[in-house]
């Protein structure tokens, strides 16, 4: 799987707020966090750093719960997952200076300068000094039509974890003053928020900007979910996923061009379309929303869950819903795979009314958010289908503030240096379909994003179509029944 971040795409989804006692009334307890989500405790800001012995030697460190999910799973990846964002430099470049910058950024990092081995039985993280990271950066010379089959090579170019960091800059030079970075990280050390992080400190640095530690390291956090995972706070929340998942089916989508599922085929390239929201609509789903006493974002899951139902027949519709971990409790600059997810699954079974099924969605997706802390991967592993998990990963909803997400790539380098997104060939698709919806008091717009191979514009734009109505349905007549 490969993510490749764009300008216009690294926007981070935000939990669904939801309430699931029909009694309480919203206060300002009901915040977009998952920590606030009934039945687990909050989890603590406080994330102790370990000690750092001083000394010549790597530092250990155990890997994360959800890094050693990942670890098991790479020998069946048919390509390696990474995320990779490219940038456009034109102007004058300092190699020097750029050399230099991932180095800072890199030192302040443990996490990018790290290996990964099995040790004693337990997947570790090897730490190297600063002065032991070796940072080639020599400009490879290509012509503007090589660069596309350059970019693609660099992120097809797998890592060996045991034996090299896990990101990596590459320079192309397509002439004077005219480069092309691309920057390649390998899943078990980032997420898409995580590059876009990166890409900000390295123009800080190279700029000659203040150089700040963060405050914690990946380490840090793994050592403290290794260790409530220890204690047994965990037990809870795999029990809810075990019987959350079961019985659970994936979604039939709606394509129109090849199986999604079909064995041995490679994900086609990824493509998004992007709609706004008329007016209307949009203020006819902030009301539904305010009459439900949830957020904008349950109606258009709810919405999105119908319309999965309406195309294939089923009734029972799950879905993969990103949960954003980022900017919590000292990680607000921390690199590493922060990303989570959960499976949002309604039953649209007996004829719902339409109040009725964003009632449900409102109360269920609460307890699904509640219990994100346990990586669904594991839990997996526990189920008779152990593939499950991915298979319903398929198809993601994901919702965030705002018309318009943070713009990727638009830090400031300094001088005359200009630095802008650079698009190549598309990357391979994450997954078959998703839906990114954002919202806030002005406008709204929704994104498909979705396999080239699997759907064409055409079955997208009537995707979107048959959406907007549902969203209209669910405003305007909430005792309408399914069926």
């Amino acid at each position: 799987m490969v993510t490749t971040v764009l300008m216009d795409e690294a926007g981070t989804a935000a939990p669904l707020t939801a309430d699931p006692d029909p009694e309480h009334r919203p206060g300002p307890e009901d915040s977009l966090g998952p920590e606030h989500r009934p039945g687990t405790e909050p989890e603590p800001d406080a994330v102790p750093p370990l000690p750092r012995p001083a000394g010549p030697g790597p530092l250990l460190f155990a890997a994360s719960p959800g890094q050693e999910a990942l670890w098991a799973g790479l020998a069946h990846r048919a390509r390696p997952p990474v995320v990779t964002g490219t940038l456009r430099l034109t102007g004058p470049l300092d190699t020097r200076a750029l050399a230099a910058a991932w180095r800072d950024v890199t030192g302040r990092h443990e996490i990018l300068r790290s290996r990964y081995r099995v040790h004693e039985g337990r997947l570790t993280q090897v730490v190297a000094a600063p002065a032991d990271t070796p940072v080639p950066l020599v400009p490879a010379g290509v012509r503007p039509s090589q660069v596309a089959a350059a970019v693609a090579a660099e992120r097809e170019r797998a890592f060996d974890p045991a034996r090299e960091p896990l990101a990596r800059l590459r320079l192309l030079r397509q002439g004077p003053g005219d480069h092309v970075a691309v920057l390649v990280l390998h899943e078990l050390i980032a997420d898409s928020a995580a590059l876009g992080l990166l890409v900000t400190e390295l123009a800080a640095a190279y700029r000659g900007g203040p150089a700040e530690r963060p405050a914690l390291q990946y380490a840090d956090l793994a050592a403290w979910q290794r260790q409530r995972a220890a204690q047994g706070r965990l037990d809870e929340s795999t029990e809810y996923w075990l019987r959350r998942l079961n019985g659970a089916e994936p979604a039939v989508l709606p394509w129109d061009l090849s199986a999604p599922g079909a064995p041995g085929r490679v994900p086609g390239a990824a493509r998004a379309l992007s709609f706004p929201l008329p007016q209307e609509l949009s203020a006819k789903v902030a009301e539904a929303a305010r009459r439900h006493r949830a957020s904008v974002q349950v109606v258009g899951l709810a919405a999105f869950q119908l319309l999965l139902a309406c195309w294939s027949g089923q009734r029972d519709i799950s879905v993969r819903g990103p949960v954003p971990e980022r900017g919590r409790g000292g990680r607000q600059r921390m690199l590493g795979p922060l990303s989570r997810a959960v499976v949002l699954r309604a039953d649209l079974t007996g004829a719902p009314a339409f109040g009725e099924i964003v009632e449900q969605v409102r109360h269920t997706s609460a307890w699904d958010f509640a219990h994100h802390e346990v990586p669904l991967e594991p839990v997996a592993a526990q189920l008779r289908r152990p593939r499950l998990v991915e298979q319903l990963g398929e198809v993601q909803f994901g919702a965030g503030p705002g018309a318009e997400g943070p713009r990727w790539g638009a830090a400031s380098w300094g001088g005359r240096l200009r630095a802008e997104p650079f698009t190549s060939a598309p990357a391979p698709a994450a997954r078959p379909l998703s839906l990114l919806l954002r919202h806030d008091e002005r406008a709204a717009h929704c994104v498909f994003t979705y396999d080239v191979s699997v759907f064409s514009e055409a079955r997208v734009r009537q995707l979107r179509a048959d959406y907007f109505g549902l969203l209209g349905d669910l405003a305007d007549h909430p005792k309408a029944r399914f069926r």
